[in-house]
């Protein structure tokens, strides 16, 4: 039986060490893409609040404007019956 080559063996480690770094690499690249995710989620999260907010503040607004106006209106019409 011939003899197994030294460079086998060197080059067998490299392609272990090689696998070992890609596994290394992919799951640091696994952690990092879950991390954005979660990321993601909790700005999705804040992006939705602040527009469920918006949206109360401007239909709080409009009901403002609409006690203004009646408000308003109850005002001309008592001066209107003063004047009377």
């Amino acid at each position: 039986m011939s003899k197994i080559p030294e460079s086998y063996y060197f080059y067998k480690d490299q392609l272990r060490r090689a696998k070992e770094e890609k596994d290394k690499l992919k799951k640091e690249y696994e952690s990092k893409i879950n991390s954005l995710n979660d990321e993601i989620s909790f700005l999705k999260e804040q992006i939705q609040s602040q527009h469920t907010m918006i949206e109360q503040s401007i239909e709080y607004v409009m009901r403002l404007e609409q006690q203004v106006k009646t408000f308003d209106l109850e005002l001309s019409t008592e001066k209107k019956d003063k004047l009377d």
